[in-house]
């Protein structure tokens, strides 16, 4: 599958999801936002598919995805953005024994 039809795969379970989705050109990257009571996703057209890619994973990570339809490899790459969000375990302090 190619990046630009894991963008249209993407942009169609946003959309599913009840997001606003834009591709624009502006300063930055983009990301999401609540404007007016809508969610709303806007894209830097002008990044590289595979950051609007990432962007749009770890957007996506945050929602229930989990029973909706969609192609395997853009399942994964949620799944895959959801587990890099996930706070680091705290380390733990090694136990001694007493005897």
């Amino acid at each position: 599958m190619r990046d630009n039809q894991v963008i249209e795969n993407m942009t169609l379970l946003a959309e599913k999801l009840g997001l606003s989705i834009k591709f624009d050109e502006f300063d930055g990257k983009g990301g999401w936002c609540k404007l007016k009571g809508t969610e709303k996703i806007i894209i830097n057209k002008r990044l590289a598919p595979k950051e609007q890619i990432r962007i749009l994973a770890q957007i996506l990570s945050r929602y229930p995805v989990d029973e909706q339809a969609m192609v395997p490899r853009v399942r994964q790459m949620i799944e895959d953005a959801r587990q890099e969000m996930l706070p680091e375990p705290e380390p733990t302090a090694p136990t001694t024994s007493e005897e």
